[in-house]
């Protein structure tokens, strides 16, 4: 104040709280300048609050809800009847972010599962070998769970230590299978199914002709799931050092409460059901730590008219290949004929199209065809077969099966290049069957009558309203039978088997990943990541050629149902009620395309190379 005797004393400290310790030094108050002597040193106290220690870094992962392969992008309005808007994530994305955690600084890292994670088989394997990449770094993994349902708990099994919300329950169910048999209500409806099939196993159309399951396939299901389960008991036991026969006992029990499963060691503590992060700060010992989410960011949907169309005018091709590559090509769905895409479904016209660009492109170094289908058409499976070998004739190829590749899904395989899968993969059901719907008896207890005129017996085998002649039905069965017959020789041909000793193995017969190792019809059980390496040592590749996962275009119109559908059913109070009273019906989509195109074909019978309607293990 002495220096600015005409400012007042409030604007003047005003001004000495902006100035730095060597400013403040020469704006002194007057009395202190004056009594100080001028030789004497002036001495400058700075005081410098010491900053508290930066809290400890835990990165952590919060995967929730269901995981494919490769999300569709497109929207079926058949969907609808399968969970709606829940669309899933994409799988590899996940493994993407624990690798992330398997790679960071930090030795301590938490995956909170308190939401649920829903994984088929096959995907757990995955999951299993990324979770032994990440603890082989060194990290301590931590795991919180609030319920837990056998997916989510196999993945707990893989972390070091495993924290359970007091008040949750843990479900360790044993896999099953499921099928709807309709022929007593087809009976009610006076509808007749004609099929003409090759195999005794053949499970895709005893829906329609039987009213329950027959013993013979029940008891081939039931080894199938065996061999399934054999794989889920080991994760379980090796995760949680518990025996096998042990876990064996557990599934039978099937529920457990927090304080019964931290008895059986199934976890090792029980805490508040607080949430993950309170729930770790009970297990440290203290709150000094901050947890970092290395997951993908969400980005929050708007909702509004301008945003859903701004979606609508953008189409999402694949990515522009620029550099050299290996390229995973995603063939998911059930097999039909046609020239364009169709959300859910493997369309043998586009599916072509982009295997022969991929075969095209110098820049493409290998594929890994990764397989998720039941099959479908048999005309459709040959088209995609035969792309494919010429796919492997211009560079290396492998094959990943993932959930399933059966029937029409394992056709298009038999092209004599390696085959990976799961021991939780469906494969096999080689087998060809025909089927028509007949409508005589719904029409005449209706009262419609139709009268057909023809120059010969020929177009009555199209007829609904009547049942094949002999003839016509003998004429029909040879065409299945060299369908049948055309399958055998391209699997004994690519496995280097004789007919006669695949039609032991085949006949309709499906198998687990494992089972189809032992007879030979899968070379070893592998995912995405050995397919990859293959390709990888074949090609004569480094480590740093890039991966590129190739999905399905987005079209207009499925953007519109998509983002419209999306957007009501979120909306809804009970919106995971109605997702998950409909989800049921989403293991059925291969009988509502068999129906589709029964309704649909004129009376003309349709070849399927497909496996059991609806058969998934759960």
């Amino acid at each position: 104040t002495g220096l600015l005797p005409h400012w007042p004393q409030v604007a003047a400290m005003q001004y000495l709280t902006f100035c730095s310790p060597l400013a403040f030094v020469f704006c002194l108050p007057a009395q202190q300048a004056e009594t100080r002597p001028a030789d004497e040193p002036v001495e400058v106290v700075v005081a410098v609050e010491e900053s508290a220690p930066e809290p400890q870094r835990v990165p952590y992962l919060k995967p929730a809800g269901s995981y494919a392969d490769l999300p569709e992008l497109g929207f079926d309005p058949m969907s609808l009847l399968g969970g709606g808007g829940a669309a899933p994530k994409p799988f590899f994305g996940l493994l993407a972010s624990i690798d992330r955690l398997a790679t960071a600084e930090e030795p301590e890292v938490m995956l909170d599962l308190s939401s649920g994670i829903a994984l088929n088989l096959a995907q757990l394997r995955e999951v299993e070998r990324a979770m032994a990449k990440l603890r082989g770094a060194g990290k301590r993994v931590i795991c919180y769970l609030e319920n837990a349902t056998p997916s989510t708990f196999q993945v707990a099994a893989q972390c070091d230590h495993v924290m359970m919300a007091d008040m949750g329950m843990l479900d360790l169910a044993s896999p099953a299978m499921s099928a709807m048999h309709m022929r007593d209500a087809l009976n009610l409806l006076g509808v007749e199914v004609e099929v003409l099939r090759v195999g005794a196993f053949k499970g895709a159309v005893e829906p329609f002709l039987l009213p329950s399951m027959s013993k013979h396939l029940s008891a081939h299901y039931k080894a199938m799931l065996q061999s399934m389960n054999a794989d889920i008991v080991r994760r379980i036991a090796s995760g949680r050092r518990i025996p096998e026969a042990t876990v064996r006992e557990f599934q039978a029990r099937r529920l457990f409460t927090a304080e019964a499963a931290k008895e059986h060691g199934l976890i090792d503590r029980i805490v508040p059901w607080c949430g993950g992060e309170r729930a770790l700060a009970l297990v440290r010992g203290d709150e000094a730590f901050e947890l970092v989410n290395i997951g993908p960011k969400k980005k929050k949907q708007r909702r509004d008219l301008l945003s859903l169309m701004s979606n609508l005018l953008k189409r999402k091709d694949d990515e522009e290949i620029e550099d050299p590559q290996i390229v995973v090509l995603h063939l998911a769905g059930q097999i039909v004929d046609g020239s364009n895409s169709t959300p859910g479904s493997m369309v043998s016209g586009p599916s072509v199209k982009k295997i022969d660009e991929l075969a095209g492109n110098d820049l493409v170094k290998g594929v890994v065809v990764r397989i998720n289908s039941p099959g479908g058409s048999a005309t459709a499976s040959e088209a995609i077969r035969q792309a494919l070998q010429r796919l492997a004739a211009a560079k290396p190829v492998v094959f990943s099966m993932g959930d399933l590749a059966a029937s029409g899904g394992y056709w298009i395989t038999a092209i004599g290049r390696p085959i990976l899968a799961e021991v939780g993969t469906i494969t096999g059901s080689i087998g060809v069957f025909g089927l028509r719907f007949q409508t005589g008896a719904l029409m005449r207890r209706i009262g419609l009558h139709t009268d057909i005129v023809s120059l010969d017996d020929g177009p009555l085998m199209d007829a609904i309203d009547r049942p094949w002649s002999d003839e016509a039905r003998a004429r029909m069965q040879g065409f299945v039978d060299d369908v049948y017959d055309r399958f055998l020789a391209h699997v004994a041909l690519s496995r280097g088997k004789s007919k006669a000793e695949v039609d032991v193995i085949a006949g309709g017969r499906v198998w687990s990943g494992q089972q189809a190792v032992e007879n030979g019809l899968v070379d070893s059980i592998g995912g995405v990541t050995a397919a990859v390496n293959m390709i990888r040592k074949e090609a004569e590749l480094g480590e740093d050629v890039e991966i590129l996962h190739v999905p399905e275009p987005r079209n207009f119109a499925d953007s519109l149902f998509s983002s419209l559908f999306e957007a009501s059913i979120s909306g809804r109070a009970d919106a995971d009620l109605v997702r998950a009273a409909v989800a049921e019906w989403s293991r059925y989509g291969e009988f509502v395309g068999v129906l589709r195109d029964a309704l649909s074909g004129d009376g003309k019978m349709k070849t399927y190379a497909l496996m059991p309607l609806g058969l998934r293990v759960r």
